[in-house]
Formats: C-alpha cells, sequence, structure tokens
C-alpha cells in the first residue's frame, strides 16, 4: 500500500480534503467565512456542494469545483484552496467562471439570466508578488478605468502572504490561521474548532484513505 502523504490526523484547514468537509458541513461557516474574504453581507446560502463537477461537453475538460454556494439573490460563488502557486491560475480563474457560467444558462435562454459570481481562490503564497492581501479582477474599460463592464463576472484572489496593516480583525486574524497561527477570533476559533471535530470523524478518515488511493 502506497503511504499517504500526509495522515489524516495531521490535515489542517489548507488541505482540499478537510477545507471542503469543514466548509459544507457547516454552512454558518462558510457565509461568515465569504462575507469576510468578499467584505459583504449574506443572509442565507443554499447548503454548499464540495467538489461539484462540471463537465459541459463530452469532449471538453470539466471542473471539479471545491466548494459551491448560492445565497438568497441567487449569486454564486466558488472557493477553492491554493497551496502552491501556479503560473496558470488567472486562465484557470477565467475557464472555471466560462464553466460556472454555461453551466447555469440554459440554451436559448437570455444572457440577463446570468448571475453575479465570484471565482474566490484561496492562496496560502502571493499569486502576483505585489504584498495585497487580496486581489479583486473585474473588467474594466483600458481608456477610461471608471467605466466597469458590469458582466458581474469577479475573481477574486486571497493571499495568506499579504500585509495585514490596516485590514479588518477577521480578515486579518483568518490569513494569519492560514499560516498556521491560532489568534483569538470568533471565526477562526469556529474553524479550527471544526477540524479538530472533523479528526475524530472516523468515516472521514476512512474517506480520505480511499479518495487519496483512487486519485
Amino acid at each position: 500500500m502506497e503511504q499517504l502523504q500526509k495522515k489524516y490526523q495531521e490535515l489542517t484547514f489548507t488541505d482540499d480534503f478537510m477545507f471542503g468537509k469543514v466548509l459544507v458541513n457547516n454552512p454558518e461557516i462558510c457565509r461568515r467565512l465569504l462575507e469576510v474574504l468578499l467584505e459583504i453581507r449574506i443572509k442565507k446560502i443554499s447548503f454548499p456542494e464540495r467538489q461539484k463537477t462540471i463537465e459541459i461537453l463530452s469532449d471538453g475538460k470539466g471542473i471539479r469545483l471545491d466548494v459551491y454556494v448560492d445565497d438568497e439573490n441567487g449569486t454564486i460563488y466558488n472557493i477553492e484552496m491554493q497551496t502552491k502557486v501556479k503560473k496558470e491560475l488567472p486562465k484557470r480563474s477565467r475557464y472555471y467562471q466560462g464553466m460556472i457560467d454555461m453551466n447555469l444558462i440554459e440554451r436559448g435562454a437570455k444572457y440577463k439570466e446570468l448571475k453575479l459570481s465570484f471565482v474566490i481562490f484561496i492562496c496560502l503564497k502571493d499569486p502576483f508578488g505585489y504584498g495585497l492581501p487580496v486581489y479583486r479582477f473585474e473588467n474594466i474599460c483600458v481608456q477610461n478605468r471608471d467605466i466597469l463592464l458590469k458582466d458581474e463576472a469577479i475573481k477574486v484572489f486571497i493571499n495568506a502572504d499579504g500585509d495585514l496593516t490596516g485590514l479588518p480583525e477577521n480578515l486579518a486574524a483568518f490569513l494569519q490561521y492560514l499560516k498556521g497561527k491560532v489568534v483569538e477570533n470568533e471565526l477562526v476559533q469556529m474553524i479550527d474548532n471544526e477540524v479538530e471535530k472533523a479528526k475524530r470523524h472516523e468515516e472521514w478518515e476512512v474517506e480520505y484513505m480511499t479518495s487519496y488511493l483512487r486519485d
């Protein structure tokens, strides 16, 4: 039997399996995390769906999303954990956004039916090298940057290595948690408690071992 890269008891929130389990099984934590990352208010989210698979074309490249959520307004949120810096991450975000749109709209439907959507990558390393804690991208007019395209397709990259100066308390605490530091913060404590609880879940441990061998 091939040895696991990481034992189940060694998993942290930043490991893909644990990340999905904590958010999918705790909608309130997922909702509050989205509020912190995007600085918005969300009343209610539908039950998050881990590892949602979207395959539009039989001969095309499908995607498997870590966490897929929508809220009371129909806004779509896709949250991905990214532990390594990869050059193709921007184009990956573009592809994910396109596939989500194709999944949302039926043939013959009007384009206005496309919902506001966020593709969010939580990165442990700086994906762009500018030290920002949050990189948010929306399409704008090059000739006049006051003009937004308003296509409602937004990409957000959270950088755990970003500068914490002036950040809201909850976001700063979460970024520190991603780096392995548990600070006195309600959301961080909630997440960390769920991680410890998950480590005692025997069925999830078996699922983790089985999924690793399958992959």
